[in-house]
């Protein structure tokens, strides 16, 4: 896949999980040319992943080739008069038109390209209306007519439909910041505060939907509230966590992105400790205190992050955390803070909290007036009910809390190692050691076990010469072995877990693992599908026939990105095995099989299962 718009995450290959959102956001734009995709906005905390989710999207997008062209605009917290944000705003529209119809990437760092070379590349695609809305707007620039700027900048993918047919996607990052830091005046002295507003209604065209985004939930909610009105767009909500098994295949992406050796015992205790988040799981990995040679190297590397007044999570959490104290500015803030994190996993009416702080019934007001500010800070949560409030769900943030306020407010220090190793001895419950965990986890993530195994091959430039013993009895009529010698000579190259196949023709599908060959005169892969299930829901044929779509899909695309031959390994990995008519099947199309047993992946945990 060309990565068009570089991704802020860096590595492409370090996009971990998040399944279930890109298949749902994937299943929205693909009804966008059926106009039945409503606006949405992604909610959730900083560090949560709404950027890294918006940037992939733009990406297979653009890769898709379809009637969809993606558009991501980042508003930027800092000051800027009107008329450059439109200029801002709509050079970037323009340069990701142009890479799109023109198949051409964008800059390296995602700017827009300068006036001339849009009007060259406006020229090469040769729509003659194009042309005269950039000249349009090209007017309005050069008089500082603002207003008339932002108006027709907003209203450029609308109007693009009208002028040649496709639909659009406005992606806007951080739309909260338009109601902060954009100046009607060149002097910066007037807020254009209600700048949101201009969508109001372009956010109900069908035929160019937005995905607004915002790292601060209660300002985001008020925005919504206040400038779409009449719920125009839908919630959108994402958890900073993956899951565990997309937690366990960042702690391993990135620890092979870093160089750090892990054991397997010593990825789970990261695992468990950060509960499945990247940005800490990066935070742990770029922390110059660490140390993984242990579980309690693991604790002191996490504690220092959390403590240390140079650790990445110190300085992230506590800049958001002083953004919203400093607007309370007492310690009763901090208090209903602690009381909301203690309890981060249930509801707490304004009642019980008027309890636990020790005041009247007659101070409900006041404390209303305090929750409202913490939740619009960012730092707990409202629910569905106005007198309910919680905390964030989060275990780290409520360690930095109670690690900050415990003594100040309770007058008691707080012992953050303990904590942290009562932690990992509840992986350790029921007599169950981290080793028979791990055991047991490999049963549950196979796509893991075989990225891992390809990735040792690919770090020490081997081909995987194994294959063929790592595969079920392959039928004597079956002309494969010459394909086989070749991929077992071949050395490997990228690794993709979970590879989207870009094809305008169909929605967006999915291969399991994908295993790139160095070659020089041929794209070489060997494609996996994985089934992981019991004895009583083997692989079906239909299952079966939907992985042959898949590959033809796949070949059609990359012959459509150049590559005029491909040889392809497909191996139909299913965990407990295939009924016989299936696996002939898969046979008579040229698919090789494989279990837990043949590839040598312990089984005893599943079976007693």
């Amino acid at each position: 896949m060309k990565y068009a718009l570089e991704e802020r995450i860096g590595n492409p290959n370090l996009f971990c999980g998040r399944d279930e959102e890109m298949s749902l956001l994937l299943k929205w734009a693909s009804r966008i040319p059926k106009k039945i995709s409503k606006s949405q906005a992604i909610l959730g905390r900083r560090k949560s992943g709404k950027t890294a989710i918006m940037q992939r999207l733009f990406n297979i997008l653009w890769n898709k080739n379809g009637p969809v062209v993606p558009f991501y605009f980042e508003v930027m917290d800092k000051n800027i008069w009107l008329l450059k944000f439109a200029k801002s705003y709509f050079y970037t529209f323009l340069s990701q038109y142009f890479s799109f119809v023109l198949r051409t990437p964008l800059p390296i760092d995602n700017s827009y390209w300068e006036w001339n070379d849009l009007v060259r590349m406006a020229k090469k695609h040769g729509n003659k209306d194009v042309l005269h809305q950039m000249e349009v707007f090209k007017i309005y620039e050069n008089s500082e007519s603002e207003e008339e700027a932002i108006s027709f900048a907003f209203g450029a993918p609308a109007n693009f439909y009208g002028y040649t047919g496709k639909f659009f996607v406005v992606m806007i990052d951080e739309i909260q910041y338009m109601t902060e830091n954009i100046y009607k005046n060149k002097d910066e002295t007037v807020k254009a505060s209600n700048l949101p507003g201009g969508f109001h209604g372009l956010v109900e065209l069908k035929v160019a939907p937005m995905l607004v985004a915002g790292s601060y939930i209660g300002w985001m909610s008020q925005l919504m509230e206040k400038m779409f009105v009449g719920s125009r767009l839908r919630h959108f909500p994402i958890s900073p966590k993956l899951g565990f098994k997309g937690g366990m295949e960042a702690v391993y992406k990135y620890s092979e992105y870093y160089d750090i050796q892990l054991t397997e015992e010593i990825a789970l205790v990261i695992n468990s400790v950060v509960q499945s988040d990247p940005f800490y799981i990066t935070a742990l990995f770029n922390s110059p205190f660490q140390d993984f040679s242990s579980s309690d190297g693991v604790i002191k590397t996490f504690i220092n992050e959390i403590t240390h007044k140079k650790g990445e999570l110190y300085l992230t959490w506590m800049e958001y955390i002083n953004l919203s104290i400093k607007k309370v500015n007492d310690r009763y803030a901090k208090h209903i803070l602690l009381i909301l994190s203690e309890n981060r996993y249930k509801e707490m009416g304004r009642d019980e909290i008027l309890d636990k702080l020790g005041w009247s019934k007659d101070r409900d007001p006041e404390l209303e007036e305090k929750l409202l500010t913490l939740e619009y800070g960012g730092l707990i949560e409202g629910t569905t009910s106005s007198y309910h409030y919680q905390g964030i769900p989060d275990d780290v943030l409520d360690l930095i809390f109670r690690e900050r306020y415990n003594y100040e407010i309770y007058n008691k220090k707080f012992d953050l190692t303990s904590e942290l190793q009562k932690k990992i001895k509840d992986l350790e419950k029921n007599n169950r050691s981290l080793k028979s965990q791990v055991s047991e986890l490999k049963g549950r993530m196979l796509e893991l076990v075989i990225w891992r195994e390809m990735n040792q091959y690919r770090k020490k430039g081997q081909p995987f010469a194994q294959l063929k013993n790592k595969l079920r009895p392959i039928p004597a009529h079956l002309k494969n072995q010459d394909m086989l010698d070749m991929i077992e000579s071949l050395p490997i190259g990228n690794i993709y877990l979970n590879y989207y196949i870009q094809s305008p023709e169909t929605k967006v599908l999915e291969l399991d693992v994908l295993v790139e060959c160095i070659s020089d005169n041929a794209f070489h892969g060997i494609v996996f599908e994985i089934k992981n299930r019991d004895d009583a829901n083997l692989p079906t044929e239909k299952e079966a026939q939907q992985f042959i779509q898949k590959l033809e899909l796949f070949t059609h695309a990359l012959n459509r990105q150049g590559h005029e031959q491909v040889v392809l390994c497909p191996i139909y990995l299913s965990a407990n095995g295939f009924e016989p008519d299936v696996e002939k099947w898969l046979f008579d199309h040229h698919v090789l099989t494989a279990d837990m047993d043949s590839w040598g992946i312990d089984n005893k945990q599943r079976k007693e299962k």
